[in-house]
């Protein structure tokens, strides 16, 4: 199960002398606001918290077993045999293109397959026509690829009487999350009181279980945004360890990226996170995300009734794959239960705790477990090496290392020359680092790049608003207009370009007037 996806904090770079400082004003602030949130006692709203069955889930489901997946549940409940039977033995050109589609999208295993879909399911709204509820540029990459899949799905359903087949099997799905609420209630009850004060969820923050017996053995995690999904079979064992793991990233979240400070102070020992070869690469090269994930896990540890040797055992195998801050993190717990104080309110002095020295000299010597022998194509290396620099890059960026990020954009474009998000963070770092002339001719490059070439609506609009700012700078107010206006024609432009662009229009931009597009521009939108 993906483990642990949460949307990154950066801090926006200060100013610098020079021709830098006017290009900083154009560009500031990169960074974007952190989606995660502290909860605020007496901010909950109803439904924030949601266990439900979902048709865009079992209609993907059922288009996929129609396209060859192999791996229907083994103990498949009779109300859903009529349904597998049925969509297994359909036939025509429709069913043709999906079996083709499935062919040519299919990833190194089932279970990797399934969660692309299950991802895919989780970013749609309902049929007959499965749009997308989320912007252009908040499709998660993983569904990107699956471009083409949505009109499949849409002739799928129409023409294969789908809708009726929900129909028939809809109140066996609301049992089954019906016979979960109980268990979601407990798990929420038991973790909010560990936390102390934490049960309550701010602004649009949801936490929903996605209850589907045909999605088998996988139980699925995603985090889009603010929103937290989590796709299971509820008959499957350990699913309850798996909703409250999701449910403690739900909570548990903000704190390590509200925190960054603390987190920082223990990043030295991320030399050591590093070595493990079992460890997920994101882990890698995110610490705070790294950070989180080992707090949640030590928190589990305090959750569950452990004899002394299960307990010496789970933190033994979390050392050798690789989180090695669970161990720290887990002895700190046990003085916060101690205390008087809310888990939020402690967490910095849980942080502060861990002796960096003492524990870089322990985790020195931890041997970790080898690598599982998992088959990765070379598309699939270079698209996690992509990813990676892109991640580092705009990391550089937010510390104000131009130089580097420059290299490692300039590497990504190597790999993938038409990288609209690489040849953006190249126009921001050339800018930082005073190479006015170049970030102009990237930016133009981007609002000029050639049909067929992807290009997020947020990088696109907002190219065209830092080069409506460059132009306003130089005096050439008519060229300004016209790049603010193309902004605001980019469909899917988010809200803080738009009224960027707006303000462009208005009046002139000047180095140091307010920016109203201020929260929401990050190095990769």
């Amino acid at each position: 199960m993906p483990r642990g996806r949460v949307a990154r904090k950066c801090v926006c770079p200060p100013g610098r002398a020079g021709l830098a400082v006017l290009l900083m004003a154009i560009l500031i602030p990169f960074a974007g606001r952190a989606l995660a949130q502290t909860p605020q006692a007496g901010s909950e709203k109803p439904g924030a918290i949601r266990v439900q069955p979902d048709e865009q889930i079992f209609a993907t489901l059922c288009a996929l077993y129609a396209a060859g997946y192999p791996n229907a549940p083994a103990n498949l409940p009779p109300q859903l045999r009529p349904v597998v039977d049925k969509v297994t033995t359909l036939t025509g050109p429709g069913i043709s293109a999906l079996q083709a589609f499935y062919l040519q999208h299919r990833q190194a295993s089932p279970a990797a397959t399934l969660a692309q879909y299950v991802s895919f399911a989780l970013v749609v709204g309902p049929p007959p026509n499965f749009d997308y509820i989320v912007p252009d540029e908040g499709i998660p990459p993983d569904v990107r690829d699956l471009e083409g899949f949505r009109k499949l799905l849409v002739d799928f359903y129409a023409q294969n009487d789908i809708r009726q087949l929900w129909i028939g099997v809809e109140p066996y799905y609301q049992a089954q999350a019906d016979g979960l609420r109980g268990s979601v209630s407990q798990i929420v009850a038991v973790a909010t009181g560990y936390a102390r004060r934490m049960e309550r969820f701010q602004g649009a923050r949801k936490f929903v279980v996605n209850v589907d017996p045909l999605i088998g053995a996988v139980t699925n995690f995603r985090i889009y945004s603010e929103r937290y999904e989590l796709a299971v079979n509820p008959a499957v064992a350990g699913a309850p360890e798996e909703i409250r793991h999701a449910f403690l990233h739900f909570l548990l979240d903000p704190l390590p990226f509200d925190d960054q400070n603390v987190v920082d102070r223990i990043q030295y020992l991320q030399y050591y996170t590093r070595q493990a070869p079992r460890l997920p690469d994101q882990y890698k090269y995110d610490f705070t995300a790294y950070t989180d994930e080992c707090f949640v896990r030590a928190v589990e540890l305090h959750l569950e009734s452990l004899s002394l040797p299960q307990r010496d055992a789970r933190l033994r195998q979390n050392d050798r794959e690789g989180y090695l801050l669970v161990r720290p993190l887990y002895d700190g717990l046990e003085k916060y239960e101690r205390s008087p104080m809310t888990l939020a309110e402690y967490f910095p002095t849980l942080l502060g705790s861990i002796d960096v020295k003492g524990e870089g000299q322990r985790e020195a010597h931890v041997a970790f477990l080898p690598a599982p022998n998992e088959p990765v194509t070379p598309k699939e290396a270079e698209a996690d090496q992509i990813a990676r620099l892109l991640q580092e890059g705009g990391r550089d960026i937010a510390t104000q290392q131009d130089r580097q990020a420059i290299g490692i954009y300039e590497g990504v474009l190597k790999l993938d020359p038409k990288n609209a998000r690489a040849m953006y963070g190249l126009a921001v770092a050339s800018a930082l680092a005073g190479q006015a002339e170049r970030s102009h001719q990237l930016f133009d490059q981007i609002v000029h790049a050639p049909a067929g070439t992807y290009v997020a609506p947020s990088v696109l609009a907002w190219s065209h608003v830092y080069l409506g700012r460059m132009d306003d700078l130089a005096g050439r107010r008519a060229q300004a207009v016209d790049h603010y206006r193309a902004a605001l024609a980019v469909r899917g432009l988010p809200e803080p370009a738009r009224a960027a662009a707006e303000s462009g229009v208005k009046q002139p931009y000047t180095p140091g007037q307010a920016d109203p597009g201020k929260s929401g521009n990050p190095v990769h939108p």
